[in-house]
């Protein structure tokens, strides 16, 4: 029972719903009346349509972001309703990977309201800030853009980074506390999701999700570092052996090193 609770955590729950946002969206069967987005590709196989969940898209009309989904597609709530989906599997598993392990560690470090609050905010905010940024840079890729269908949980666990990054320039010792597989997958996700996978408009709304983070971070945190001589949070012993939510299994392979 202590096993299961221990997995019970609000990110856990979170994938959990981000998993059957995806299925629901790519599964289900759209209405016979239905003329809004569908995902289907025609220059693939079916199996492959099937394989990768491009036979749905029957929320992502309704809850994603683009200029011709209907109605309204570029409506305000969308930038909030588009962190639950994801456009393929590939995608989903890798917001999954990341998600795991960075909050999973943001939550043991701020807690689970705090880090949601943040990563919700940071997601829904930094949308509006990423068009007209990357239109200004990039003014001939506007079209392009709009025209395609913008949804997934990146920009709130690239908030989620950033906040990671503010607290370690408060508490820098605190960095011998995350455990290897965190940072590993932490940097594997940001390089390969940002300047390997795509680059563009992912780009700058990564980069802009992760200065969000620093920003609403350092805003968090100075006043306790103010008030508590450097310390954001007081650890005790129980603390600091669950800082990292990959402690087991930093803890398996320490176990096989030594074997």
């Amino acid at each position: 029972m202590k096993n299961i609770r221990k997995y019970l955590t609000a990110t856990n729950v979170l994938i959990g719903i981000l998993i059957l946002f995806y299925i629901l969206d790519r599964f289900l069967p759209f209405p016979s009346d239905y003329t809004g987005y569908n995902a289907w590709n025609p220059d693939s196989p079916p199996a492959v349509n099937y394989l990768f969940g491009n036979c749905g898209g029957l929320l992502s009309n309704y809850m994603a972001i683009g200029n011709f989904l209907v109605p309204c597609g570029t409506s305000a709530y969308r930038h909030f309703t588009c962190i639950f989906l994801h456009g393929h599997i590939l995608h989903l598993i890798a917001n999954l990977v990341g998600l795991y392990f960075i909050g999973n560690y943001t939550e043991k470090r701020f807690g689970w309201w705090l880090t949601y609050i943040l990563f919700f905010v940071v997601g829904f905010t930094e949308g509006f800030i990423t068009d007209p940024l990357f239109f200004a840079i990039a003014p001939a890729q506007k079209e392009s853009t709009l025209a395609q269908v913008s949804m997934g949980a990146s920009g709130g666990i690239f908030g989620l980074i950033g906040v990671s990054l503010a607290a370690l320039f408060f508490d820098i010792k605190s960095f011998k506390k995350i455990g290897k597989p965190t940072l590993i997958a932490s940097a594997i996700y940001g390089v390969l999701t940002t300047y390997i996978a795509s680059f563009g408009w992912t780009t700058v709304c990564h980069n802009v999700s992760m200065i969000l983070g620093l920003i609403v971070g350092t805003v968090i945190i100075l006043p306790f570092y103010l008030l508590k001589k450097g310390k954001y949070r007081p650890e005790n012993k129980t603390e600091q052996k669950e800082t990292d939510p990959a402690h087991e299994i930093q803890s398996t392979f320490d176990s096989g090193e030594n074997k």
